[in-house]
């Protein structure tokens, strides 16, 4: 899937397109693949340039997905504009031509920790609490303090942040 959405990022590169990974694809690359995912979500100003690209690379769409029939990738588009800082988006080199540009890890735990409150989820929580466990010494604590909005998103990042300095 990263393969793919490098391809993907490369040829949109030459219209002036960003694709951002967002969702559970950029959870797999923070977490080094310990994650599964089924589907490459990006975040795109430019939704009818990339339609037009993936159906000359073959996709078909069904609903909100892309697909092809020949692999076992789909891709989604759920939005034009990414919920969180563009200028914490991180590009990946993959080799000499190839990179793909990902969410920060502080608005990926943001965005896992609000599902977990908005959607209880609870595989939501433990995801993002690992990247958080995990990522502790590089993150920057203070931007994610000061984006999350809600009362119950404050009181729920104070509690994984107790629990994380019982254990040091």
């Amino acid at each position: 899937m990263i393969y793919t959405a490098a391809i993907i990022t490369k040829l949109l590169d030459k219209e002036n397109i960003k694709p951002i990974i967002v969702g559970g694809l950029s959870v797999n690359i923070y977490t080094q693949n310990d994650y599964t995912t089924r589907d490459i979500d990006f975040i795109i100003n430019g939704y009818s340039i990339t339609e037009k690209l993936l159906f000359n690379l073959d996709f078909k769409k069904d609903g909100r997905y892309f697909y092809r029939d020949d692999r076992e990738i789909a891709i989604e588009i759920p939005h034009n504009h990414l919920d969180g800082d563009i200028n914490k988006v991180k590009k990946l080199k993959l080799g000499n031509e190839l990179f793909i540009y990902v969410i920060s890890l502080e608005d990926i735990i943001i965005d896992r920790l609000r599902a977990s409150l908005y959607w209880n989820s609870e595989d939501d929580a433990i995801w993002g609490f690992q990247l958080l466990t995990k990522n502790f010494e590089t993150l920057d604590i203070t931007y994610i303090k000061n984006t999350l909005k809600a009362k119950q998103e404050k009181a729920e990042f104070k509690l994984w942040l107790q629990q994380i300095e019982k254990f040091n």
